[in-house]
């Protein structure tokens, strides 16, 4: 004799992630009962009486229906209708808006699809650090997604203006190093001739800052006199003059937007980026 199971179907104003992470903690205490239970369907965007109409054409009284609509009309009708074709039914959401008007003393706005809108901004905020990651310091090889590139001579703040973009504000920025060098300059303007001016931003720091910022670094990384000698010239004030020069007439002959980060925050540093790039 063929076991009973038990149909259930989802439906709701946006994807049914709420419902389906309700259900699925409920039924795991149900897993070794008789009869078996079986998730049909997930009707997701679920908006209008139509389409309500036809769902009540598929379900009868063998169907359990978990429902998460926050209309109010919209939940009204279709529980009415669940109701006269004696189909046992739950809307997930009324519990909850129900206990927690009580206890603020205001009614919900009854909007739907506003948890979706809050993923979306969650999962595209960690995309862009996963590619903001990968396209750190020159590496990447998908530099034409970026919303935003970064240029700049070494220690002027690429990695953590990046980071701070792709962290708070879900922008995908590739970070690139500018070299004094003839031939890694043209390399770097053939990587990026397919990207829109606009997106792309130098960065300067003043000499005599960036040398002392650098000479720091190098004690860090370096420990014995020998080493230190070798690097001696990376922090040297007349070689990062150079650098500087270099950089900034680069950007100036490309025409492409040039912030000043001396001495300033990453947060006004971005704010300026973002300025330029016309981010809300």
């Amino acid at each position: 004799m063929d076991r009973e199971i038990k149909k259930i179907i989802i439906v709701s104003d946006g994807t049914g992630g709420t419902a389906r992470r309700l259900m699925d903690a409920v039924l795991v205490q149900y897993e070794q009962t008789e009869p078996t239970f079986t998730l049909e369907r997930i009707h997701q965007q679920i908006r209008t009486r139509t389409e309500l109409d036809n769902i009540l054409q598929q379900v009868d009284r063998e169907y359990l229906v978990v429902y998460s609509i926050i209309s109010k009309k919209l939940d009204e009708y279709f529980s009415s209708g669940l109701a006269e074709r004696n189909v046992l039914h739950l809307n997930v959401l009324s519990p909850m808006l129900e206990t927690m008007s009580k206890f603020l003393g205001v009614h919900p706005g009854y909007r739907p699809g506003i948890l979706q809108i809050v993923d979306d901004r969650y999962y595209k905020k960690v995309d862009a650090i996963g590619y903001t990651v990968e396209h750190d310091d020159g590496r990447g090889t998908r530099i034409e997604e970026a919303d935003a590139i970064l240029l700049g001579l070494s220690r002027t703040c690429k990695t953590p203006i990046s980071m701070y973009l792709a962290c708070n504000h879900g922008l995908k920025v590739a970070n690139i190093p500018v070299v004094k060098d003839a031939a890694l300059t043209v390399n770097l303007l053939r990587r990026l001739e397919p990207i829109m001016p606009e997106r792309i931003v130098g960065l300067l720091m003043q000499p005599e800052t960036l040398a002392h910022v650098r000479e720091e670094r190098s004690g860090y990384l370096t420990q014995s006199p020998d080493m230190q000698a070798q690097l001696q010239e990376y922090y040297d004030i007349r070689e990062v003059g150079r650098e500087f020069r270099y950089c900034r007439d680069l950007y100036k002959t490309r025409q492409w937007c040039t912030i000043d980060v001396t001495r300033r925050a990453i947060e006004e540093i971005s704010l300026e980026i973002l300025r330029h790039l016309g981010h809300p």
